[in-house]
């Protein structure tokens, strides 16, 4: 099968989302389907990473996570022409951001069946990290013209993925009328499935948070259930803060609390993680939402209990088996008592504890979640033979009515009246984010455009 994946982000950037959409690309591959991953990159070209893996890059903007595309006629041109050529199966998509965009108009022009995996709960996509930057950003998330783009990308979706029971139900309760698909998200379990316990007889009792600081991870409560801990018990947050300024008053409270056990980490490479959690007796998180959380899949193969207030994540595979699923306004109290039991189970109990951990997430290795995702390509497939294309050339439409006059928008109309122009290679000097104007992407761009100018005055 031809498949074509895509992603907003750079190869290890973007936390969890950016790594699953290359490691799914990966995985699809390994098992002998021709695949293409479009994806930001220096310059726009195709790049051949494996025997059946290609990365379509476009040039991009930015630095760390910000990815700012360079959709300019030409690129354009080359990303469809592409497309035209590789003709594939399906495509499958891992965000609503502009490359996602252009592809999935593609997909629509040409009958090809468009699958996204919902990262986030559409009903309250406005509370994930990125409107933690700026509340201004926060209330243009919030706006109703960036609702109606959110809205149009998804019922033009020829299927949805849920990555668990509690995302389908808000997928239908935002309006989603077509086949949702729940396939979890895969990992290479085999990395933490070679791991050893941490041991109880160490002196000191290693608690880990790993993942970006932000308001919605909830670190500030984790410091509170510090204090209610002996000095022994040692807090490691991993990650790099979405706000600076949230990192500031997390360092500010500790330091007014004097929490001398609590070690900020940062960022530390994905491949790195697998030793952090040998060392680790429990993973704790107070994320007050949370999809499908990687981290709390990848501790639990690593043999490593979680204790976690109730979200999305911890409903759906933490309990007494594995760990402590707490109330969402548990007392920090109540939180560190939950980890202290823990870390007082006789060595027989705890190794028990690890075992069943393993075992809850065997069913999370990436060749079951390609054959998973296989089927589900194979259903999209037989379904868009009897499909009336008109209904998703008109959600489209939708969407390029938001658009203001620009080569951009002039070049998508042609596509529509003819599948396959023959246009001259343009230099077009216009960004596509500058074409969007006052947009969703307009007010995507205007974010990272302010971290990159806050970038280069700290140098």
């Amino acid at each position: 099968m031809r498949i074509v994946f895509t992603t907003f982000f750079k190869e290890t950037r973007g936390g969890g989302l950016g790594r699953v959409s290359f490691e799914i690309a990966q995985a699809f591959a390994q098992k002998g389907h021709e695949t293409v991953l479009v994806c930001p990159g220096e310059k726009t070209q195709l790049r051949k990473i494996a025997p059946h893996l290609t990365y379509l890059e476009i040039k991009s903007l930015g630095e760390d996570d910000v990815a700012i595309p360079y959709l300019t006629v030409a690129n354009l041109q080359y990303l469809f022409n592409f497309l035209n050529k590789f003709s594939p199966a399906v495509i499958h998509g891992h965000d609503f951001g502009p490359i996602t965009m252009v592809v999935q108009f593609w997909a629509i022009n040409h009958q090809v069946p468009f699958v996204y995996t919902s990262h986030v709960l559409p009903t309250k996509f406005s509370q994930f990290a990125i409107s933690e930057y700026s509340q201004a950003f926060g209330r243009f998330l919030d706006s109703t013209l960036l609702k109606k783009y959110f809205y149009v990308f998804f019922k033009s979706c020829d299927g949805l993925v849920a990555l668990n029971e509690s995302a389908k139900k808000d997928i239908v309760k935002f309006g989603f009328k077509e086949k949702i698909f729940v396939i979890p998200n895969g990992r290479n379990l085999q990395a933490y499935q070679k791991r050893k316990p941490a041991s109880l007889s160490a002196k000191e009792k290693q608690l880990t948070f790993i993942g970006y600081l932000s308001k919605r991870k909830n670190q500030k409560y984790l410091l509170r259930v510090m204090e209610c801990l002996p000095p022994h018990y040692v807090l490691n947050l991993i990650g790099s803060p979405i706000n600076p300024k949230y990192l500031q008053e997390l360092k500010a409270y500790a330091q007014k609390k004097k929490l001398k056990n609590v070690n900020f980490q940062g960022e530390t490479p994905h491949e790195k993680i697998p030793e952090f959690l040998e060392k680790t007796h429990v993973l704790v998180s107070a994320a007050t939402m949370e999809v499908q959380s990687l981290v709390i899949i990848e501790a639990l193969a690593s043999g490593t209990p979680v204790v976690g207030l109730s979200n999305e994540t911890v409903d759906e595979l933490v309990d007494e088996q594995v760990g402590v699923r707490l109330e969402k306004k548990t007392s920090p109290r109540l939180f560190a008592q939950k980890v202290k039991k823990i870390c007082s189970l006789s060595s027989k109990d705890y190794e028990t504890l690890c075992r069943e951990c393993q075992k809850r997430v065997a069913h999370l290795n990436w060749p079951e979640i390609v054959r998973q995702t296989e089927l589900a390509y194979q259903k999209l497939i037989r379904q868009k033979k009897i499909t009336k294309q008109e209904r998703k050339l008109k959600n489209i439409k939708e969407i390029l009515e938001l658009l203001p006059k620009s080569k951009f928008k002039e070049f998508l109309q042609k596509q529509i009246e003819k599948p396959y122009p023959k246009m001259e290679k343009k230099r077009n000097v216009f960004f596509f984010i500058s074409t969007l104007g006052g947009t969703f992407l307009l007010g995507i761009a205007f974010w990272f455009l302010r971290k990159l100018k806050m970038i280069k005055n700290r140098r």
